[in-house]
């Protein structure tokens, strides 16, 4: 027995060495038949580099006529290619020429530009305000013609001409009601920009302010308008809104416009009603063969 036990652990000896050696006969030869597979992972692009320069901001609120002073003034890093135009690299820069004056407003953090500030050693004149080829005319106002107050620096108007038409012919007709009254209102200046409330200049000021004069960018024409109309009647403003555009209604009104009373206890206004012209015939003969036929048909209007 003992004989035979040690046969069969020789045996199975025998048999585990050969498996071991089958199976590392077969990892080799399956490892010769794999093929190395290479994966190319696409090149990244680049990260573009970002060069800086150094910018002037305002470190405080700026408002038309203040001068610049270096407290109020910092200078910043600032991306290279979004520099915005007619910014300053450095304080000395800005004051290289001279002192400036602002005449437009400029917030803290927001960069200092030469559009915003007059010349070296300027002043802030409201002729820096006006665009090339206008004018400013002022109109004098109150409660009620500057639109209680709500009329701002950088707002777009209407001047509205109010006055007795008297005895002139064209509009007296058709103006004048059971009272007598020869009232008309026509727009003498249409879509003008605001340039300064009483004597600020201010585009930012967003609360209501009832001043005695307002001023105006008109054209050269538009200038002789007003000159004119503030001395035959009364001016009042008529604000637009901020995205309107493009002219009003032109011509004038009269009180017998509106169709009914012109005061408090005042008889109806009269309106002129323009009958229609009657029709004007002419005759028309006809001749077929040797009858003859008339007949009326109408004119044509000259």
């Amino acid at each position: 027995m003992r004989g035979k036990a040690i046969t069969m652990i020789g045996i199975a000896a025998v048999v585990g060495a050969a498996s071991i050696f089958a199976a590392d006969i077969w990892m080799k030869s399956a490892g010769a038949r794999v093929q190395e597979v290479s994966v190319e992972l696409p090149a990244q692009p680049a990260q573009p580099k970002v060069e800086f320069k150094t910018i002037v901001v305002a470190t405080a609120p700026l408002r038309f006529g203040m001068p610049l002073d270096r407290a109020q003034l910092s200078e910043i890093p600032w991306p290279q290619a979004s520099l915005p135009q007619g910014a300053f690299a450095t304080i000395d820069k800005l004051f290289a020429d001279g002192a400036r004056v602002v005449l437009s407003p400029i917030e803290a953090n927001e960069p200092v530009l030469l559009a915003k500030l007059s010349g070296p050693n300027g002043r802030a004149t409201l002729s820096n305000l006006l665009s090339p080829g206008m004018r400013a005319v002022t109109i004098k106002t109150d409660e009620i013609a500057g639109v209680g107050g709500f009329v701002t620096p950088g707002d777009r108007v209407d001047v509205v001409l109010t006055r007795d038409a008297g005895a002139i012919d064209e509009t007296s007709d058709n103006a004048k009601g059971a009272s007598g009254a020869t009232i008309t209102s026509e727009i003498v200046v249409e879509n003008a920009k605001v340039l300064t409330v009483g004597q600020g200049a201010d585009e930012r000021q967003t609360s209501p302010q009832v001043v005695t004069s307002v001023t105006l960018e008109v054209t050269t024409e538009g200038a002789q308008k007003v000159a004119l109309a503030r001395n035959i009647g009364s001016l009042s403003l008529s604000l637009r809104a901020a995205a309107a555009g493009g002219a009003s209604v032109d011509g004038v009104t009269t009180i017998s416009a509106f169709g009914g009373s012109i005061a408090a206890g005042a008889a109806e206004a009269v309106t002129e009603v323009v009958a229609p012209a009657e029709p004007k015939f002419k005759t028309v003969i006809v001749t077929r063969g040797i009858q003859a036929e008339t007949y009326q048909v109408v004119a044509p209007v000259q």
